[in-house]
C-alpha cells in the first residue's frame, strides 16, 4: 500500500512516550504525546457539511461532502476532501473502534481499534488542529518505524494470512521481488492517483509451494519500468512511477469532466513492451482502474504435472465453485439477446439470433434469413462497432433483407479508447 497510508496505533505510541519519554528519536512520538488530548477534544464536534455542485457535462446537480470541526468560538476547519456521501467523508476521522459481524460465529469482531490513523490523516490532524507540521522526512521516518503498517484486524488481512501460512501458498510477486517498492496493481481513477503512483497492490498470483520450482525464474531486469532501456533501480519507487504511468504517456484526465483522457497508439504499446515474466503489465487507465498480473510456468509445468501434456481440471462442485469466471457470459451471447429481441418485433424481416457452437474450443457466431432459411455470411466483429463493409448506403437501404447497417462513404469512428483502435491502422 502506499507509504502514506500505512497505520499508526496512537496507543501504542502512548505507552511508550510513559516509558521511554526521554529517548531523543521520539521527536514525532512527543508531538502525538503533547497534543493528542487536543485533537480528541476537537474531534468530537465534527461534521459533515455537504455543497452542491453541478456535473459539467451531464449538467446535474447533486450534493457532496467535507467533514468540518469547531476549533473555538467562530472557529473552524475542514478536513479532508469533498466525498460522495457523509460516511465517506468522516470516516477517516473516527477514532472510535469499528467492528463487523463474523459470519462464520455471528459473533461482532475488531476490524479497527480505537485510535488507528493513517499517517495522511494523522498528519493533518496535527497541523489543522494543534499546528505541528511535519515535513516529508518526518513522515518517512514514521512510515519505516515498527510502528506503522498495514491494519493485521482486517478480514482481508486475516484471510490472505491464512492463504500464506496455513495453506502453504506463495505470493509469487513478492517472492521474486521481495524489495520492490511502490509496485501497485489499483488505483482511484477519479482522484488521478495513478499518476502519482499513490495505490495499493490488492491483485495477486498465489501459488502451491509444491508448484513453485515449475514457476520461470525471474530476475529484477524484467520488471517493467515503463520505458525500453533498463532502470538503474528497476524495484525503485522512480521505476514503479514511471511503469505506471508508461514514462508519462499516460495523461491525467481533467477535473472538469470529459472522462480518461485518450491515450495515443504509442501509450497504448507500452503494454506489450517486455519479455514474458511473472509480474505485472500495466493496462492502460482507460481499460481499468487495476492493471493485469501475469504467471510464467516453465515448460516442464504440463509435462511433470500432467503427463500427456495437457492440464484438465477437476468437475466437482468444490472446483466449479473456484471458477466463477466460468459463469461470465460471452461476448456473442450480449448479442445474441439484443438480436433475438429485434427479431421478434419485426416479423418476416431478418432474425439477428447468434448461436454459438464450441466445435474445438472456438465460438461461431452465424446470422440466418427467417425467408431463405440460410445462414448468411459470417459477420467480423468490427461490424458491430460501426466498422460495416461490403455493401455501399444506397444498397444497403434498397436490401430489407440486409443484416448490415447502412453506412455512409465517411470513415467509420471507433468510440475513444476503444480496444479495437489498438488493432487499427497505424
Amino acid at each position: 500500500v502506499f507509504w502514506r497510508w500505512r497505520n499508526v496505533y496512537v496507543d501504542v505510541v502512548l505507552n511508550q512516550m510513559k516509558e521511554n519519554g526521554k529517548d531523543e528519536n521520539y521527536g514525532w512520538k512527543k508531538d502525538i504525546a503533547n497534543n493528542w488530548d487536543e485533537i480528541v477534544r476537537v474531534l468530537y464536534t465534527i461534521e459533515a457539511l455537504p455543497r452542491q455542485t453541478k456535473n459539467p457535462s451531464t449538467k446535474k446537480t447533486f450534493d457532496r461532502f467535507i467533514a468540518r470541526v469547531k476549533l473555538a468560538e467562530n472557529e473552524y476547519v475542514t478536513l479532508g476532501n469533498y466525498e460522495d456521501t457523509a460516511e465517506d467523508a468522516l470516516g477517516c476521522y473516527d477514532i472510535n473502534a469499528q467492528c463487523y459481524i463474523d459470519p462464520s460465529n455471528d459473533t461482532s469482531a475488531i476490524y479497527r481499534k480505537a485510535n488507528c490513523l493513517s499517517i495522511d490523516t494523522l498528519a493533518e490532524l496535527m497541523a489543522k488542529i494543534v499546528n505541528v507540521t511535519w515535513d516529508n522526512k518526518v513522515l518517512r521516518q514514521i512510515s519505516e518505524s515498527s510502528d506503522s503498517g498495514l491494519n493485521p484486524d482486517l478480514p482481508s488481512y486475516m484471510w490472505m494470512k491464512s492463504l500464506l501460512e496455513d495453506d502453504g501458498m506463495v505470493d509469487v510477486f513478492r517472492h521474486f521481488y521481495p524489495t520492490a517498492e511502490a509496485r501497485f496493481t489499483c488505483w482511484h481513477q477519479m482522484k488521478n492517483m495513478r499518476y502519482s503512483n499513490a495505490g495499493g497492490r490488492i491483485d495477486f498470483t498465489l501459488v502451491d509451494k509444491a508448484l513453485l520450482t515449475h514457476v520461470e525464474l525471474n530476475n529484477n531486469a524484467l520488471l517493467r519500468c515503463g520505458r525500453s532501456n533498463p532502470h538503474d533501480n528497476p524495484l525503485g519507487e522512480e521505476a514503479a512511477l514511471l511503469a505506471a504511468t508508461a514514462s508519462g504517456l499516460f495523461v491525467p484526465g481533467t477535473f472538469a469532466g470529459g472522462g480518461i483522457a485518450d491515450a495515443t497508439k504509442r501509450a497504448l504499446d507500452t503494454q506489450f513492451a517486455g519479455k514474458a515474466h511473472s509480474g505485472m503489465i500495466y493496462t492502460p487507465p482507460s481499460y481499468s482502474d487495476h492493471i493485469a498480473i501475469s504467471l510464467l510456468m516453465k515448460t516442464s509445468f504440463r509435462v511433470e504435472c500432467a503427463g500427456n501434456g495437457e492440464l484438465s481440471l477437476g468437475g466437482d462442485a468444490s472446483t466449479r465453485k473456484a471458477q466463477p469466471h466460468k459463469k461470465q457470459r460471452s461476448v456473442a451471447s450480449f448479442f445474441s439477446a439484443a438480436g433475438s429481441k429485434s427479431s421478434s418485433t419485426s416479423s418476416g424481416s431478418v432474425s439477428s439470433s447468434l448461436s454459438s457452437s464450441c466445435s474445438g474450443g472456438k465460438r461461431t457466431i452465424i446470422s440466418q434469413d427467417i425467408n431463405n432459411n440460410k445462414p448468411s455470411k459470417k459477420k467480423s466483429i468490427h461490424s458491430y462497432f460501426g466498422e460495416s463493409k461490403g455493401k455501399s448506403t444506397k444498397e444497403s437501404a434498397g436490401n430489407p433483407n440486409s443484416t448490415k447497417f447502412a453506412s455512409s462513404n465517411k470513415k467509420s469512428h471507433t468510440a475513444r479508447n476503444s480496444v479495437l483502435k489498438h488493432f487499427g491502422k497505424k
